[in-house]
């Protein structure tokens, strides 16, 4: 155990472990393998990166007492510097072998895809980032992408570097020329020269595709910016900088012009996205040209203007970015559905914003439908229990429970009810849409005023789906009771029936599972909304030409419209429906066992329960708990599913750091100012 211990220890310390300066200083010869040779340098990286406490005594005696300012990396390296000035056969040996690492290394892997998506589409990007999260590269394979990938992993490896200051920069440009033979020469501003070419290559071909070419307005052929590209970059690229030529000016302003003008097509693209819908690939797409096209004006900027070192470690600091950047498969999605989820978002807040109460007359309005939404609940309830009473296999019975709540759910949107718990998911975005005013004191004072309204709105659709739904199932149950002579359930189960709703069982984990549930119905409604968009479902419909030769143009044109009309809430409806019931089997597949507590649902079978139980269910203690378990489900519910859609309303707006506090305190200072608006609306 004790060894055990100890490996373990040495395995976490491994991580940024280091070697010794003096062995650092046993330089291999520039004709060993590249194997040895990249290690070496990538060690060195880990020198430079290593703590303080770290340092052996040996290293801080030849660096030498150093007040540690800025980035402790540039006084170790300027050290490093200021001891090979000492050691001029060492300085040799080193400036040989970093021209032997930059000769041996492809440089154009780096240059060109490091960072940048290099598999044609969004999932087989993703295996690919899996893939360099889970194996690092080995040291022999002979591109600097690799010597990037395994020494800068540091989280301030690109800060250091960008930052690196004019004397530090020379002293380097020197230690890499130092006592250069013609035959070592790096072929660098080449390798700058052909990756633009490349790039530029990958630019046309994506932006003359049809996914780009078809969303472009006015643009394309000879007249899109894609095409003009390449022949500029031939004029700009094929001798040495020019810039004293006038000729060669203007040539450089009209790339940099077409440039300009790419990144505008880029914008059209996701105009036109955000109107008909959003296509995943096609946003990979475009972000991938986007990037690109950084890329080349990165490059230029070192090829045209050779003489400013600056130049060098800005795109060293970006590339290191893009080298760990393009590990992160969280990045890779963020970018890719962002437009997505404000797509998704904007929907929902549509939706959402009838859920939202401001006056007497909307709140009124809001509790009958919710009233009315409990009426239908409660025949969904005796309903699952007759299907639970069959003895089905559990495949049918599955199926029918899920199209009860999902013909359920349908039916009470469709008759313009109200399902509570519902409503957060919906209601969240249309809140966050009012965020970006709230720096203003009259955006605050808004702000405060819909979380008031949405609050206010809730507690409203939650107290008529109860108020409803309680009393309508025990009345079914008492009027069964005199029917058939027994209830629709034993004692047994009538008990059982009651724990599950108490604090104390894990109600409340599984009323969190459900708020998770509710939220992803919403997402799959926005997702549905914006694929029938996409593929222009509506027009479909439309000119389908069997549909109007059998029933007519007028009633597939009013299909058509209804269907774009209705497509999200009849998702939302349907996906809510059998999450609720296949969302715990699946999890219970993975081994996790988690069922659903939804609160109007929950409190129809806690009332036929306790009604099955007659008067003695006021003598339990379980029929007390369960009162306040019901409860606390409708927090748990509607709490979960809005921070979920909150939160993702506000990842998919391009918005500032927000000072949340503040929003909190304003929002606490009305409700300790108004309590009673929390109830009821203001007149």
């Amino acid at each position: 155990m004790k060894n055990i211990r100890r490996l373990w220890s040495l395995w976490k310390d491994s991580g940024d472990a280091s070697l010794a300066l003096d062995t650092l200083l046993v330089v291999p010869d520039a004709s060993a393998s590249l194997a040895e040779r990249n290690r070496w340098l990538v060690e060195v990286a880990y020198w430079l990166r290593r703590q303080d406490k770290a340092e052996k005594g040996q290293d801080k005696a030849k660096i030498g007492a150093v007040v540690l300012e800025g980035h402790p990396e540039h006084v170790r390296l300027k050290a490093f510097l200021k001891l090979l000035e000492q050691r001029s056969d060492v300085k040799l040996k080193i400036a040989r072998l970093l021209r032997s690492i930059l000769r041996d290394n492809d440089a154009l892997s780096l240059l060109c895809d490091t960072g940048v998506a290099t598999k044609p589409s969004f999932f087989g990007e993703i295996s690919e980032r899996i893939r360099h999260r889970l194996i690092a590269p080995p040291p022999n394979q002979p591109e600097l992408a690799v010597l990037f990938a395994l020494g800068f992993v540091g989280e301030h490896d690109a800060s250091w570097v960008h930052d690196l200051d004019r004397d530090t920069l020379i002293a380097l440009h020197d230690l890499l020329h130092y006592q250069e033979q013609t035959v070592e020469a790096s072929n660098l501003f080449k390798d700058i020269s052909e990756a633009i070419h490349i790039l530029i290559s990958y630019i046309g071909a994506s932006g003359l595709s049809y996914s780009v070419r078809s969303r472009l307005r006015e643009v394309s052929g000879q007249h899109s910016p894609f095409y003009k590209l390449g022949r500029l970059a031939e004029e700009i690229l094929k001798d040495e900088p020019r810039l004293n030529e006038h000729v060669y000016q203007a040539y450089l302003k009209d790339f940099k012009d077409v440039i300009d003008a790419c990144y505008i097509a880029c914008d059209d693209v996701y105009s036109h996205l955000d109107e008909n819908g959003v296509s995943i690939e096609t946003v990979f797409q475009v972000e991938t040209m986007r990037l690109r096209l950084a890329r080349v004006e990165m490059l230029l900027q070192a090829w045209l203007y050779r003489d400013q070192l600056q130049n060098y470690s800005t795109l060293v600091a970006n590339l290191i970015l893009t080298v760990q950047g393009h590990r992160s498969v969280k990045r890779l999605a963020e970018q890719s559905f962002a437009l997505l989820s404000r797509k998704v978002v904007e929907r929902s807040a549509e939706a959402g914003d009838h859920y939202i109460a401001g006056t007497r007359k909307e709140y009124f309005a809001m509790l009958k439908k919710a009233l009315g939404g409990g009426a239908v609940v409660s025949g969904t309830v005796y309903l699952k229990f007759l299907i639970a009473n069959l003895g089905l296999v559990r495949f049918f019975e599955n199926l029918l429970l899920a199209t009860n709540y999902a013909g359920s759910f349908l039916l009470i949107q469709f008759a313009n009810f109200t399902l509570a718990t519902k409503q957060p998911a919906m209601t969240a975005p249309a809140l966050a849409q009012l965020l970006d005013q709230t720096h203003t004191s009259e955006g605050l004072k808004n702000f405060v005023d819909r979380s008031m309204a949405l609050m206010r709105s809730q507690a409203a659709s939650i107290f008529g789906n109860l108020v409803m739904v309680v009393p309508l199932v025990i009345l079914i149950q008492v009027a069964i009771l005199f029917i058939i002579g027994s209830p629709t359930m034993s004692a047994i189960k009538a008990q059982a029936i009651l724990q599950t709703v108490s604090p104390f069982s894990g109600a409340l984990i599984f009323a969190a599972f459900t708020g998770v549930l509710l939220w992803l119905s919403s997402l799959i409604a926005g997702l549905v909304d914006n694929w029938f968009v996409l593929h222009r479902i509506q027009d479909v419909i439309y000119y389908n030409r069997r549909l109007n030769i059998v029933f007519g143009q007028e009633r597939a044109e009013r299909w058509a419209r209804w269907w774009r009309d209705n497509i999200s809430v009849v998702a939302a409806n349907i996906s809510l429906g059998f999450l609720l019931i296949y969302g715990p089997a699946f999890m219970a597949f993975l081994g996790f066992g988690l069922d659903v507590r939804h609160v109007t649902l929950s409190a129809g079978q806690f009332a036929a329960a306790a009604t099955a139980l007659g008067w003695k269910t006021f003598l339990m203690s379980g029929f007390w708990l369960g009162l306040v378990g019901i409860l606390l489900i409708g927090a748990v519910n509607v709490l979960v599913s809005f921070s979920l859609a909150f939160n993702m309303a506000l990842r998919s707006r391009d918005l500032p750091a927000l000072d949340r506090q503040r929003l909190y305190r304003a929002v606490r200072e009305r409700i300790r100012a108004d309590f009673k608006s929390l109830i009821f609306p203001p007149k």
